[in-house]
């Protein structure tokens, strides 16, 4: 299977390119008590989800704790590696069909590739981070290593060949835009007039790829009105055209603090497109033409002391709410829209408590719908 994927991935001009939510009719909205089956497990936590080549299950794992770690930061320990990869779950089995994609466990939470998109026949992948977050000096940080985590580290990878490709490096450019030095690339869209839109939840900013690999910040999402920081997490074009982004805010977020915006391309106008929701972790538009908020934490942003339960909340085009997942999701992140209504995400997305190795490779793909 190993080999299968990577031939797929070799020969990447077959193939749906993009998302392929779209279906021949309009699939019925999902209801309160739509079956949820696990579709993969044992992944390293999973992320972003996107179809691939052949129509193929892919999904960003940001990987498992580094072994080198820096224990002198106040702020907590930080462990640097390249335990990031992208796994195939197409057969219900993970196949790694990319392996050795920078990886860091920061603040007790393993980031790495968190988002994908499929364009034109590339796979590309969202990098957290930016390059100045590489520690300087840290023992048994080998100049290969620096070297890598240092291209990689905030960077949009074309992901497509053997060895990944930069095309730009947003989180770079936010953490020199951000007054407060803080850049962390966590969500990707194709943009149909070409390049991308990127989603950072450290500077808390929209930005954009031009097809030359040029960074522009377009919006900065502001803090809930309690004052907690945004920490914008997921984006998604929708049929209008324009860019609809959810938040997860941060500590201090309560369980209807969450926002999803809406940005207009032409205007450059940012406004509130929906309200009162808790820690957004994903979000996008369904082949039946609803919107979708994945919710990591069902009681606002998540403590050391309440396990993250989570859920998918469907918003159908009379504005009609309906909450899905019952209680079977666990800090889920990400969503992906099926071709016949059905909806997925990550679940078992995050380490618990914080910093706790035991999940780190008990990551699912589910299935909603």
């Amino acid at each position: 299977m190993a080999t299968a994927a990577a031939a797929a991935l070799a020969g990447l001009s077959a193939g749906p390119s993009g998302p392929v939510a779209q279906a021949a009719t309009r699939p019925a909205e999902l209801s309160s008590n739509a079956p949820v089956n696990v579709v993969a497990s044992g992944l390293n936590g999973p992320r972003g989800l996107v179809w691939g080549p052949h129509g193929h299950l892919l999904v960003g794992e940001a990987g498992t704790i580094p072994s080198l770690c820096d224990t002198t930061n106040p702020a907590g320990v930080n462990c640097f590696g390249l335990t990031g990869s992208i796994a195939d779950v197409s057969s219900g089995t993970p196949v790694r069909i990319r392996t050795g994609l920078a990886s860091l466990l920061n603040g007790g939470e393993m980031v790495g590739p968190d988002d994908l998109e499929y364009v034109d026949g590339h796979l590309y992948a969202l990098e957290p981070a930016s390059p100045e977050f590489v520690p300087a000096g840290l023992p048994g940080l080998t100049p290969a290593l620096s070297a890598t985590l240092t291209t990689q580290y905030g960077a949009l990878l074309d992901v497509t060949g053997g060895t990944p490709k930069v095309i730009a490096n947003p989180g770079d450019v936010d953490y020199q835009w951000a007054p407060d030095h803080d850049g962390n690339p966590y969500a990707l869209a194709a943009n149909p007039r070409g390049g991308f839109y990127v989603i950072d939840g450290g500077s808390n900013t929209l930005d954009s790829i031009d097809s030359n690999g040029n960074v522009r910040v377009l919006a900065l999402v502001p803090n809930t009105p309690g004052g907690a920081n945004s920490v914008p997490t997921c984006l998604d074009i929708g049929p209008d055209g324009a860019v609809y982004i959810g938040e997860l805010t941060g500590f201090g977020g309560t369980a209807t603090d969450a926002n999803i915006y809406r940005y207009a391309p032409r205007t450059g106008a940012l406004t509130v497109w929906q309200s009162g929701f808790s820690a957004v972790n994903g979000c996008g538009f369904g082949a039946n033409g609803d919107f979708y908020v994945t919710e990591f934490d069902t009681t606002g942003f998540p403590s050391q002391d309440v396990p993250p339960t989570g859920a998918v909340i469907q918003i159908g085009r009379d504005g009609r709410r309906t909450a899905l997942g019952g209680d079977k999701l666990f800090a889920p992140a990400g969503f992906l829209a099926g071709r016949d209504g059905s909806i997925y995400v990550s679940n078992y997305s995050s380490l618990w408590p914080f910093g706790d190795p035991a999940y780190s490779t008990a990551g699912q793909v589910v299935r909603i719908g």
